[in-house]
């Protein structure tokens, strides 16, 4: 089969590799559509990993072709569309990815598509969507609208209804935890209030998909102007960006009641400045590969991976229910052309090398190389 694979040089290549064999709770999946996260570019073309020949990417969406020995009789059939998150090439973690024509998935970690959903908008759900889960369940401790008996929510005694910031919620991973933010609600059934950053532009979707303010993070009186209009402060936080000083920023936007505490939900453990966060707020990281329960490199939490098929099995629940839709919108798409073999040359160019606030334009003139902006880019296999 064709796969998008780790090449000497810090770069990747399309090579054929062997059709991976579905194993003990696997499905093989045939692959229609990925869809890129900065972390594919990261780990595939500015990170040395530890060998070449690693199969890269994580967002796949296809059906099945194979169902592995051990898969509980009737749970997965030959031919039932699927979408699921995959570690590819990441770090020294030697797992085959998904940017490839199969792909392997444990079958209780596989996403079940909607009829009404197309395999390009699955793509776009298993990693952001999960590390939105992740970020509000896990280390904001809030409560999820599915089952997870491993909860950490412990809910308030008074009536106060809190305040979440999102930092950056136009991205891939800030549209997810609006859509998952805007179900929130106190044990009384009070709504959480949601206040979002984004780019001007987008600031009529962030109302429409539930946000109660929105500010220009473009605009340096923004913080300045959140403390103007809410001064009891913050009581959640997810930084989307969490690079130079983002972290620290919203870390001042928090209230300053004594007993409270203060939680930032970041997404990188390194690149945001630790200097400037408020010394009473905490800035917590996980990487969402902790949520597939394999402790290579990443730890692996049980509670993890019980959130995991917890919040993957909720996301299937749409292919019984009435709209036959997700309960939570995927990304809009950018489908590009070509395949495999375009991802490295325009879908990587695209992203950059993972680093979202020094991303640049690629300065070419193809329309489907504009800057990407409240969208998923996604490719046909």
């Amino acid at each position: 089969m064709q796969a998008l694979i780790t090449a000497p040089g810090s770069t990747a290549i399309v090579a054929s590799v062997p059709i991976p064999q579905a194993g003990l709770n696997e499905i093989r999946i045939k692959v229609h559509s990925i869809a890129l996260n900065p972390v594919d570019a990261l780990y595939a073309i500015t990170t040395q990993v530890d060998a070449p020949g690693r199969v890269i990417g994580s967002d796949i969406a296809g059906y099945i072709d194979q169902v592995g020995e051990g898969v509980p009789e009737g749970k997965w059939r030959i031919g039932d569309r699927v979408a699921g998150l995959l570690q590819g090439a990441t770090s020294a973690n030697p797992r085959p990815g998904g940017f490839a024509t199969y792909a392997i998935l444990e079958a209780d970690l596989a996403i079940r598509i909607p009829n009404d959903v197309s395999f390009d908008e699955a793509a776009t759900s298993p990693l952001c969507g999960l590390t939105a889960a992740q970020a509000l369940y896990d280390r904001l401790r809030l409560p999820a609208p599915f089952l997870f008996p491993e909860s950490k929510y412990k809910p308030s005694k008074d009536n106060a209804k809190p305040t979440l910031l999102i930092y950056s919620a136009s991205t891939s991973l800030g549209l997810f935890t609006l859509e998952l933010a805007r179900l929130l609600r106190t044990p009384y059934g009070e709504p959480y209030s949601i206040i979002v950053t984004a780019s001007p532009k987008h600031h009529e979707k962030m109302k429409a998909l539930g946000a109660d303010a929105v500010y220009d993070y473009n605009d340096s009186t923004w913080a300045d102007r959140v403390k103007a209009e809410w001064p009891e402060g913050i009581d959640y936080a997810v930084d989307c960006i969490s690079e130079g000083p983002t972290t620290g920023i919203i870390s001042q936007l928090f209230n300053r009641r004594p007993d409270a505490e203060k939680r930032i939900a970041v997404i990188r453990s390194v690149a945001w400045d630790k200097d400037s966060v408020r010394n009473d707020v905490t800035p917590l990281y996980g990487a969402v590969w902790e949520g597939l329960g394999h402790d290579i490199v990443y730890n692996a939490p049980p509670h993890l991976r019980s959130l995991t098929v917890a919040f993957y099995g909720w996301l299937s629940a749409g292919h019984t229910s009435k709209t036959l839709k997700l309960p939570i919108a995927p990304n809009p798409v950018r489908l590009m052309p070509g395949g495999l073999e375009r991802v490295l040359l325009d879908g990587f160019v695209l992203l950059g090398g993972g680093d979202m606030l020094s991303r640049t334009s690629a300065q070419r003139e193809e329309e489907y190389m504009r800057p990407i902006s409240g969208e998923k880019l996604v490719y046909r296999v």
